[in-house]
């Protein structure tokens, strides 16, 4: 696939330079690049601020991940040389062919995710006979370091 993909960059490259002229079609390589790589950039931000809100409300980022990981690759098919490779990061910057692959991948994937904010904690059971010292972390050789239960807390409201 990589040496197919190769050579078809290069028969394009050859017939487009051949209709163009040379340094017209490095002029447009060059060009798709900067252009590509700000919109790349304008997209990133708003898939990250969707992100970001999405984790605010707790719920889980997952369609805005996959988006900005086809950003990113939309990013660097734009960085590379050839029309191909263009062409292939310009089709994923387009919002509703994005939101198809997101879908596809999404359909195919089990996604977890909870409301609200876990905590893991210690709870430890001293006796009445230790001293405050004792409870700070100075335990005495009576051998008594009380009881700990482990567990996680889970907060289910939204509004704290």
């Amino acid at each position: 696939m990589f040496v197919g993909a190769t050579l078809l960059e290069i028969f394009v490259f050859i017939e487009v330079g051949s209709a163009i002229g040379a340094w017209s079609t490095i002029a447009l390589i060059m060009l798709t690049a900067v252009v590509g790589i700000s919109l790349v950039r304008i997209q990133g931000v708003q898939t990250l601020m969707e992100a970001q809100r999405k984790v605010n409300l707790g719920e889980t980022p997952a369609r805005e991940m996959l988006a900005g990981i086809m950003l990113a690759m939309s990013g660097v098919l734009l960085l590379l040389p050839g029309f191909v490779s263009d062409l292939g990061g310009l089709l994923l910057l387009l919002p509703p062919v994005r939101e198809m692959l997101v879908e596809r991948f999404m359909s195919r994937a089990h996604v977890r995710g909870n409301k609200g904010h876990t905590f893991t904690a210690e709870y430890h059971e001293y006796s009445e006979t230790r001293t405050t010292q004792d409870r700070l972390g100075q335990y005495s050789d009576r051998g008594d370091e009380g009881t700990t239960f482990d567990g996680e807390f889970q907060r289910k409201d939204d509004d704290k």
